[in-house]
């Protein structure tokens, strides 16, 4: 049994398998529907219970994947989905408004094939929109047994606090790995009062923290890399190489892979309560499940924090 850890009534694995790269599209280029189900299915196999997708991901392509290959097992699985990013003609427009967010539920139900969702999570902030509506929404649809928790991501500290004013929010999901820290670190103390499970996605900064890339990768323009990660051009990315080779040394001297060390690095953080972790194809979730089988130990943690 992997290591689990309990959010509100549910128990979820420490890593959840992000699927953002699954929908493919214009963020991650075409997808590969096979090897997308098989890392599913392997995911599922090595114990990892806890799956994240949003409409947004490949322009509800995740989600739809998601439903075919879960739907003989979705009672063992607990399912995070989002709502406030929708694809417009150029680009994403964000929209939180009830009307909306209900229309977004009952396409994500669909897709998925389920009726209802474990962790339903604001995508991203929307200042047009009070939050008060959105959540007011969230949890009519929670009374309606069509959400079980509401969650939040890609929130600041002013806005979490705002949220608890009017929904108990089970789970806040920011970004957070060594390279990019302060979005995590800004709500670590208000999810910690609250008793909101903080999620931590990105732990390997679109991949570079694995120690995949030697050299400057020549990408599309529109590559989630680029737009979003921004540490895969110029000083940034040497910056991002060198801490990506420190830690590979730790790496090498146990026998894992730089990614599982960088996995390790962010679930130490006693603040951290699961790592969402994306994958394309069953070796790499292997690889990411095999991360909670060590843990780094001082020695190693003293070595990358001398290092930043």
């Amino acid at each position: 049994m992997r290591p689990r850890v309990k959010i509100k009534d549910l128990e979820v694995s420490k890593i959840a398998l992000g699927t953002w790269a699954l929908g493919g599209g214009r963020d991650w280029g075409a997808a590969d529907d096979n090897n997308g189900a098989a890392a599913i299915l392997k995911a599922v196999e090595l114990g990892i219970n806890f799956i994240d997708t949003a409409p947004i991901y490949g322009n509800f392509h995740s989600e739809t994947l998601l439903g075919k290959t879960l739907k003989n097992i979705r009672s063992k699985i607990v399912l995070a989905t989002k709502c406030g990013l929708l694809a417009g003609p150029r680009a994403v427009r964000r929209d939180l408004s009830p009307q909306s967010v209900r229309e977004e539920l009952e396409g994500s139900l669909r897709r998925l094939k389920t009726d209802y969702i474990d962790f339903y999570i604001i995508h991203w902030p929307d200042k047009n929109i009070p939050l008060s509506q959105t959540l007011g929404e969230m949890l009519r649809l929670k009374e309606a047994g069509k959400i079980r928790h509401i969650g939040v991501s890609n929130f600041d500290n002013t806005l979490l606090k705002e949220a608890v004013k009017f929904a108990d929010i089970a789970v806040v999901q920011n970004e957070y790995s060594y390279l990019r820290r302060s979005a995590g670190e800004e709500v670590f103390e208000t999810a910690r009062k609250h008793n909101i499970a903080f999620l931590a996605y990105g732990p390997l900064a679109g991949g570079i923290l694995s120690g995949k890339y030697k050299k400057e990768p020549n990408l599309p323009n529109n590559d989630a890399r680029n737009f979003f990660y921004k540490c895969y051009r110029g000083e940034a990315f040497k910056s991002a190489l060198d801490i990506a080779s420190k830690f590979e040394r730790i790496a090498v001297s146990r026998g894992v892979s730089a990614a599982q060390v960088a996995i390790n690095w962010v679930l130490a953080n006693q603040y951290v309560s699961c790592a969402v972790c994306g994958a394309r194809n069953p070796p790499q979730v292997e690889d990411i499940a095999s991360a909670l089988s060590w843990r780094l130990n001082a020695s190693e943690q003293n070595f990358l924090t001398e290092n930043k």
